[in-house]
């Protein structure tokens, strides 16, 4: 039995399975006539909603493969102490002894001189001469132009002096100095719990939302606008726990997590202005804000409607180093401040697992920073930062307006 007779059994109302079918049939029967004619069946009237499906920081190839770490590896306090001669394991000494005395031993490099954690008061030490960054620019990084530069070299972001990254294929310009503070930590390998933060947003956490409208033509239209949300919804997952396309949401309704500026679109590619925008984020239960500032779209629109692509700006600093790093400003699900030994204790823990110094980051992030200079220090403040993005098809709902593609054909979920 075909696809086709699934989804139109007779004498029985369609459920939900059948309408989906009923819905993909109908996208695959039209998707090349829409898209000879430079249209596409996810839009209505000109608008489309999408739901990001897919993030993760847009990193190249492992430190091992590209060599962008000819001095090693970042360490975490622990192979600090190790590495010292009375960090060395003794004679006959027990793994469980080993592992007690290296936490031990560990602790005086997670410490202030004035006693303080350094994981909650970073500024309180010094730069960690242990923590590794990138410093070489001739691998290929991904990412996207954000300051106009048009050669590789240096690249400034207001007053701020820099060097670029020549993209994958050959692009030049890319500003990605996130890459060069992570670059050399394991945890942002491809074997690392860092590239990416899916998990929670596919359990529900948190979300993003995406609308186009004033589209004219999918491949080249000179004039589109382009909305940002943070998700009031859970994402909708198949049983195989995979984004489900065309399903609906609900925006969320505060201001401060939505974004609107306009784009064009040019053979296929959708390039935005830049603009502020914020999403939320969790993690071990606290509530951060994720802030991308002058922020960037530029993503392939497909003829079904996917997008593939970046979401790029530029993170304030103070901000980067709490939702990635430090978790200072973690908060309830109620808006208060997270208990402290939550917020302490997993900034340690992370800085142990990932194999980084609080101190060490929290520098490096201040002497790669290449955006948005202090008016009265000259100081950089906020760091290139590049996010790779897939999103698929949605209908987005913002307060009573939807914006609904194929919407004469039913809600396909």
């Amino acid at each position: 039995m075909t696809a086709l007779h699934l989804a139109m059994v007779p004498g029985k109302p369609p459920d939900a399975r059948q309408r989906w079918l009923r819905t993909l049939l109908l996208l695959t029967l039209l998707l090349p006539l829409y898209a000879a004619r430079g249209d596409a069946p996810f839009l209505h009237e000109g608008e489309a909603g999408f739901v990001i499906s897919r993030i993760a920081f847009a990193l190249p190839d492992d430190a091992l493969e590209t060599g962008a770490c000819p001095q090693g590896m970042a360490k975490n306090v622990r192979e600090i102490f190790a590495a010292t001669e009375e960090g060395k394991r003794r004679p006959q000494e027990s793994d469980e002894a080993y592992a007690a005395r290296l936490g031990e031993g560990g602790k005086p490099f997670s410490t202030a001189p004035n006693g303080q954690n350094l994981c909650t008061n970073p500024e309180a030490g010094a730069p960690d001469p242990h923590f590794r960054t990138v410093r070489l620019s001739t691998m290929r990084v991904p990412g996207i132009d954000l300051d106009g530069a048009s050669a590789p070299g240096a690249g400034t972001a207001g007053h701020c002096v820099h060097e670029d990254f020549t993209g994958p294929d050959g692009e030049p310009g890319v500003d990605n100095q996130f890459y060069r503070v992570v670059g050399c930590t394991r945890s942002y390998q491809s074997t690392g719990p860092s590239n990416g933060f899916d998990t929670e947003m596919l359990t529900g956490s948190w979300g993003i939302l995406l609308s186009l409208s004033g589209v004219d033509d999918i491949v080249n239209d000179d004039d589109v606008q382009v909305r940002f949300f943070a998700n009031a919804d859970p994402i909708q997952l198949s049983p195989a726990r995979e984004p489900l396309a065309f399903a609906t949401y609900l925006v969320d309704p505060d201001p401060a997590f939505q974004a609107a500026t306009r784009g064009r679109i040019e053979n296929g590619v959708l390039t935005t202005e830049p603009a502020d925008v914020q999403f939320h984020h969790v993690v071990n239960s606290m509530y951060l804000v994720r802030p991308l500032r002058d922020a960037r779209l530029q993503v392939t629109l497909s003829a079904d409607g996917e997008l593939e692509g970046y979401l790029a700006g530029y993170t304030p600093v103070e901000a980067m180093y709490d939702v990635q790093f430090g978790y200072r400003d973690g908060s309830t699900s109620t808006g208060e401040p997270a208990p402290e030994h939550r917020r302490v204790g997993s900034a340690n823990g992370a800085a142990f697992v990932l194999g980084h110094t609080c101190n060490g980051v929290y520098y490096a992030l201040y002497e790669h920073a290449d955006g948005h200079p202090d008016p009265d220090t000259g100081k950089c403040t906020s760091i290139s930062t590049q996010y790779r993005i897939s999103a698929l098809p949605a209908f987005v709902i913002a307060g009573a307006q939807q914006l609904n593609p194929i919407a004469e054909h039913g809600d396909a979920r």
